[in-house]
């Protein structure tokens, strides 16, 4: 897909303040395949659930985008309340440099239009809540 792979996630819930912008942010722009929706009735919540990269261990981790179907969910409240969390989501990439070339070309705003050095060895960049819902994402890649 374009130069580089998302190599992996943690499954992390996810109550964007738009919904629909961070999915497609996460499956348009990122190529993450769309596993399908749930609504959760007793939570008034309806889930959207992403696929990443499978890794070495054979998991399947996942994104969960939290979408409430009622005024009175639990993620309109945290909403509400908080704002679109958590703080940020940690992307593992191939290829940085490719990575940020073809988000920007695709019109997502970055913080960092260049890798800078990360924890652990690593080189990180983070891109802009305005192109993705309302979300932090910082994209990592591993040193070799």
């Amino acid at each position: 897909m374009n130069g580089f792979s998302i190599l992996g996630i943690n499954h992390i819930g996810l109550a964007p303040k738009d919904p629909e912008k961070a999915k497609a942010f996460f499956e348009v722009l990122l190529n993450l395949p769309f596993e399908g929706s749930e609504t959760v009735i007793e939570q008034k919540t309806e889930t959207l659930m992403l696929a990443s990269a499978r890794q070495n261990d054979g998991a399947l981790p996942r994104l969960e985008i939290l979408v409430p179907t009622s005024e009175d969910s639990p993620i309109a409240k945290f909403l509400d309340q908080k704002g679109s969390g958590i703080h940020h989501i940690a992307l593992t990439v191939s290829r940085l440099e490719v990575c940020l070339a073809y988000l920007k070309s695709q019109g997502v705003q970055l913080i960092d239009e260049v890798p800078r050095v990360g924890a652990h060895r690593t080189r990180i960049a983070f891109v802009h809540p305005k192109s993705t819902g309302g979300l932090l994402v910082e994209l990592v890649e591993q040193s070799s």
